[in-house]
């Protein structure tokens, strides 16, 4: 038979976009598995980890901790003895240096570094509905989502219609600081605000034009606001190359669905990627030829708690959610029972009747 163990002791390092989302995703199958888990938050959003431990004041004491501080207690974490397994969501470059001190100790990993999702819009689909679903999966939570379209591919029949109607809809978001009526609030801080504004300016330093947005909205002087930014851009620019982790739909013209897969699949990183379309043979190409962990068809941005969730390339390995998310903190062990001890025919000496005559 087959029975499942626990790993010991998981250390889960989250970012600060969604640190509850993450950890809470992390813990409940580390706990469901067996084992304990360190929760490592970033710096900007340690409080909210350490408020929400409340909720499990009903645990043993020591099964759910936070431990907070920078990128030196996050190594000294993967890197101790007396833990078994690490989940990371962060940076590529932090990725890697997570996944090297691991493999060291021949830890488990799940190791979730950035996308650059596509997001490719062909005829057949309903402009407005496709614009709004860009909206949505561009501007949410100002952009700085690891699955948030990065790279949009309209066919070339509707690519102006497009770009003029999710500008609209850009134009109509509203900013502000969460405590009124708001769609978009600032960036996390003053350091991921800068670092924006320079893939922006790199954008148009290459050629690329500013359709709406592309700057700091003018009535909110104080906080690290930035409007909702549409590009026209093409293929080659830098921004189609990495993760700007912000509130911007750069926006390509393909000519065909072939060309749209092709440069979806000209990235290093692979979590996500949308279609928005109404043919269904259309669908089952992209869902079939993208290179991602995640697909999705007219429904952006959407997890499931029953299906798992993870990418290729550098986007890293392992997966989250599902069953395959219980199986990431457990190890299978082999186990063979005899119902009684008695000698095995396999066992010396071998019958003369087996050797070769010499």
């Amino acid at each position: 038979m087959v029975i499942k163990e626990p790993l010991g002791t998981v250390v889960s390092i989250v970012p600060y976009n969604f640190p509850m989302l993450l950890a809470g995703w992390q813990a409940a199958a580390a706990l469901a598995a067996g084992n304990a888990i360190i929760i490592k938050p970033s710096e900007l959003t340690s409080l909210t980890l350490l408020m929400w431990m409340k909720a499990f004041d009903h645990l043993p004491a020591g099964l759910v901790q936070v431990l907070t501080g920078g990128a030196q207690t996050g190594a000294r974490l993967v890197e101790d003895p007396q833990t078994h397994a690490i989940a990371f969501t962060g940076s590529v470059p932090a990725a890697q240096a997570v996944a090297k001190a691991a493999a060291e100790r021949f830890k488990p990993t799940l190791i979730e570094a950035s996308g650059n999702d596509a997001f490719i819009v062909m005829p057949s689909a309903d402009i407005d509905t496709a614009a709004r679903g860009a909206a949505f999966a561009a501007f949410l939570n100002c952009g700085q989502v690891c699955t948030s379209a990065e790279r949009f591919y309209v066919h070339e029949d509707i690519y102006d219609s497009f770009v003029n109607r999710l500008a609209e809809l850009a134009r109509e978001l509203r900013i502000g600081s969460g405590l009124g009526k708001v769609d978009i609030g600032p960036m996390a801080s003053k350091r991921e605000l800068e670092r924006f504004e320079r893939v922006v300016a790199r954008a148009v330093e290459q050629g690329a034009e500013v359709v709406t947005g592309g700057k700091r909205p003018s009535q909110l002087s104080k906080g690290w606001f930035y409007e909702p930014t549409v590009l026209k851009v093409t293929h080659d620019m830098d921004v189609m190359h990495s993760e700007c982790f912000g509130p911007l739909a750069p926006i390509s013209k393909v000519k065909s669905l072939d060309e749209a897969i092709s440069k979806a699949n000209d990235s290093q990183l692979g979590l996500g990627a949308n279609i928005y379309t109404n043919d269904l043979e259309e669908s089952f190409r992209a869902v079939n030829e993208i290179e991602t962990g995640i697909v999705w068809v007219n429904t952006p941005l959407n997890d499931n708690d029953a299906i798992p969730f993870g990418g290729r390339k550098f986007t890293g390995s392992g997966r989250e959610l599902g069953t395959e998310g219980l199986e990431q903190f457990r190890r299978s062990k082999m186990v063979m029972i005899a119902p009684h001890a008695e000698a095995d025919p396999e066992w010396f000496p071998y019958p003369d009747a087996d050797a070769f005559d010499v």
